[in-house]
């Protein structure tokens, strides 16, 4: 996939062209306010919201307090100023991603490689059943991160879409395409996605739009 590869700090971006998009890697202890004294939740909501006003304020080239952001009725994360630009939120244990995109849809997801998904019948749930064909013939050692990969390439997807969990992920059959992406046939014709190992523990997947609203 084209674009900037997960980047550490968000003060760091330069503002993205058309087109463009970043997605935007934190670490809870850095930016949740006063997280020693909230819930571990309300926490990572607060430190993703933090992070996200300040890799939109670096990708449009303005100032954090220039940020409005909103809710959509699904819960997915607008952004009423500055305009143009499409924003996605995901965080879990002490890790926080965003990401930005300028013309075009966005949206991230970030899962620990080692969550257990093997559990009876959830592979079931949210696989395609070519996909669970494919996930017999790989050694049982292999298996939960393949899964892990495709709920988070799966998860980006549908949080662009902003209908998250209420897609039936059994639809949906990402396909590794030349280089690092994965796309989904023609289900969603011009979109591109990637996932990326981070910090070696957790994988980082984005789902991008095509060109235009």
């Amino acid at each position: 996939m084209t674009g900037p590869d997960v980047r550490v700090e968000a003060q760091s971006l330069d503002p993205l062209p058309p087109g463009g998009h970043a997605v935007c890697l934190g670490r809870l202890d850095e930016w949740a306010v006063a997280s020693a004294r909230e819930p571990v939740v309300r926490a990572r909501s607060s430190g993703s919201r933090l992070l996200l006003r300040h890799a939109v304020a670096a990708a449009d080239g303005t100032h954090p307090h220039r940020v409005v952001v909103g809710r959509d009725g699904h819960g997915r994360p607008v952004l009423h100023a500055p305009q143009g630009l499409d924003v996605s939120i995901s965080h879990t244990a002490d890790v926080l991603v965003v990401g930005v995109a300028r013309g075009r849809r966005i949206g991230v997801d970030v899962e620990a490689w080692d969550r257990p998904l093997m559990a009876r019948g959830l592979a079931e749930k949210f696989c395609h059943p070519e996909e669970l064909a494919e996930l017999r013939e790989l050694p049982p050692a292999e298996r939960n991160a393949a899964l892990v990969r495709l709920w988070t390439l799966k998860e980006a997807y549908t949080k662009a879409l902003g209908v998250g969990l209420a897609y039936d992920f059994s639809q949906l059959r990402p396909r590794p395409a030349p280089g690092t992406g994965w796309w989904l046939d023609r289900a969603a014709p011009g979109w591109r996605l990637r996932c990326d190992r981070v910090l070696d523990r957790y994988a980082v997947a984005r789902a991008l739009g095509p060109d235009g609203p």
